[in-house]
């Protein structure tokens, strides 16, 4: 019963499953341990969230927290300069700050390995690289070992990479080990590599781990938790919300 609770909603509280099911806050925390050491799912503080499997399909991603991804995009362009060369990754952050980078600067090369990506920035490239490999339909993303081989030959100012997950516990997760390792590549190959992380990703936990190079910046439209906030400060994680946004 906890499972399917949780397979129908972002996140169950101890509380709630206490008056659901009809017994002691202690019983609920037990069954908890017991499921999160399978990884049938996530504890977390006061409850416990699901371990995600795969990853939503780009059409619904756009709709999910579309302001605060709007706010990260606008990290970016802060940061990166017209000429500037840069590795931009897959996803629904990703395509924002693309589409915000081919409004505000000019005579980028760019890295990408989504299709995309590479329509809405376009216009404002010097040179446009796709990395080649195996096409995912329904994202129009490439990925997989001819992709990551690809990517070893080239270098950039800054890459632009997102994630599957962000929890205390386990930081960064991922869905895949193919996805992690490329993304992971990414910002190797890059001098700096902002991480782009929109605060509905706060708490998820996904299959795979991946670990930041040295060079990363978390680019977030809000403050994480204090939970997650204390583990990125353990592991010497820089973090830049958005300007004026709390918590």
């Amino acid at each position: 019963m906890i499972i399917d609770e949780i397979s129908r909603q972002p996140a169950v509280s101890i509380k709630h499953l206490t008056k659901l099911l009809g017994v002691s806050r202690e019983t609920v925390r037990k069954d908890i341990e017991i499921l999160s050491q399978k990884r049938k799912l996530h504890q977390v503080r006061g409850g416990a969230v699901p371990v995600l499997t795969a990853e939503p399909p780009i059409s619904d991603r756009v709709l999910t927290n579309p302001v605060g991804k709007s706010l990260i995009a606008d990290l970016v362009v802060e940061r990166i300069q017209d000429g500037a060369s840069v590795i931009i990754d897959s996803g629904s952050t990703t395509l924002v700050a693309a589409q915000k980078l081919a409004n505000a600067r000019k005579d980028l090369t760019v890295y990408t390995n989504d299709l995309q990506v590479a329509l809405a920035i376009g216009s404002s490239v010097r040179e446009l690289i796709v990395l080649g490999g195996r096409l995912d339909p329904r994202d129009n993303t490439v990925f997989g070992l001819e992709a990551i081989e690809h990517l070893k030959h080239y270098h950039a100012e800054y890459a632009l990479v997102g994630i599957g997950g962000l929890s205390e516990k386990y930081l960064f997760t991922d869905f895949s080990r193919e996805t992690a390792a490329l993304r992971q590549l990414m910002m190797v190959q890059a001098e700096t590599a902002f991480v782009l992380s929109d605060s509905s990703k706060f708490g998820a936990v996904s299959r795979v781990g991946m670990s930041l190079s040295p060079n990363s910046v978390v680019l977030t439209d809000r403050v994480p938790n204090a939970e997650i906030e204390t583990a990125l400060r353990a592991a010497d994680i820089c973090v830049v919300p958005a300007k004026g946004v709390g918590k």
